[in-house]
């Protein structure tokens, strides 16, 4: 049954990966399509093609090929060296005006981040875990431990305030002024008096307990207002781990690359951990996914914007010979990362419960 279990996250896994990069080069697509450029090919998965259709209408061919992880469009003209039927001229990506250009290549950031807003938003309709005022851990050895308060307590204030939630029983704990501190509680429903003497931990006055989780539901005002907000929280996050790993305050080894192993294995873990747990992965891969295409390197969609930005500055495209250099480069430098992952992911495998 264990083995059962575990193909099945992987199979979960494998689909999420695919759903996050399907969402980024669907949002390529439907932009393409917005702006009036003709989409050539959008097949699901790589590989050799093993079914397709292609619409009399649009001329698209749609399919699905061998390999069903994630997938990709093509877009007529945004190859430099591809020859442009005259018919089709008006809808080849080089004769679209910059700002079309543009929707078109951050349409994969926007979708991956649309999708991530919506995960996020299913992740807490299904309810969020909140920290309460009453004990469910005590550490041995703890003051909480030698001066006898018990799993159940209700802590409802400290030398006199009044505590009503964890953050104000953890605020109150670490900075009240005094090391001896008397706490009430409410145990088998009655009111008690505990004296206790606080440690000091890391500058801070410590107790030494964990609080009880409970579930709360999210009206759905504050749903949508709480996944904005999450999204906008993880966001500065990732930007604050980029200008710490530039600075040098985050090593290579804590930031290291992962490889699409990686990512799998990552993602069974958090299969393993529940359905709500994995949603909001996915959300994060997502919006991860999205920022590092990002990245001002050929051929990812932020060396396309260099690329845009350069060309609008000249008035004249970028030659050729120039853009296959660059993106050799970036190619070169995108698989070195892989590799670097891969080996990574071998010797020292991602551990979900350490991240």
């Amino acid at each position: 049954m264990g083995n059962l279990n575990t193909i099945y996250q992987y199979l979960l896994a494998i689909l999420a990966f695919s759903f996050i990069i399907l969402i980024h080069e669907l949002g390529h697509f439907i932009m393409a399509k917005i702006s009036g450029m003709h989409v050539q090919e959008f097949f699901i998965g790589f590989g050799p093609k093993l079914l397709k259709y292609k619409s009399k209408k649009s001329g698209t061919t749609y399919g699905i090929s061998a390999i069903p992880v994630g997938g990709y469009n093509k877009i007529l003209g945004m190859d430099k060296g591809e020859e442009v039927p005259k018919e089709l001229e008006d809808k080849s990506y080089n004769n679209k005006p910059n700002y079309k250009k543009f929707l078109v290549i951050i349409g994969g950031v926007t979708f991956n981040i649309l999708i991530a807003i919506l995960l996020i938003a299913v992740f807490l309709s299904m309810g969020v875990y909140k920290p309460t005022n009453t004990i469910d851990y005590i550490q041995p050895g703890s003051p909480a431990d030698e001066y006898n308060l018990q799993v159940g307590d209700k802590v409802i204030g400290l030398d006199g305030k009044e505590i009503n939630s964890w953050e104000e029983f953890s605020t109150v704990t670490k900075n009240t002024e005094d090391s001896n501190a008397v706490y009430t509680i409410i145990r088998d429903g009655e009111k008690k008096k505990i004296d206790v003497v606080l440690d000091i931990k890391e500058g801070d006055k410590f107790l030494g307990i964990s609080p009880k989780a409970v579930k709360e539901y999210l009206g759905f005002k504050e749903v949508v207002k709480q996944s904005f907000a999450m999204t906008w929280d993880i966001t500065k996050t990732y930007g604050q781990l980029i200008g710490m790993l530039v600075r040098g305050k985050l090593s290579f080894s804590e930031a290291r690359p992962v490889s699409p192993v990686g990512v799998i294995s990552i993602f069974q873990q958090s299969a393993s951990l529940g359905i709500q747990n994995f949603i909001l992965f996915i959300a994060l891969v997502s919006l991860l996914l999205g920022f590092g295409n990002l990245i001002p390197i050929l051929p990812l969609d932020g060396g396309h914007l260099v690329v845009l930005f350069i060309e609008s500055i000249r008035k004249k495209p970028v030659p050729k010979k120039v853009l296959e250099v660059i993106t050799s480069i970036g190619i070169f430098l995108l698989v070195s990362l892989l590799i670097v992952g891969f080996v990574y992911d071998i010797i020292s495998p991602f551990n979900i419960n350490n991240m």
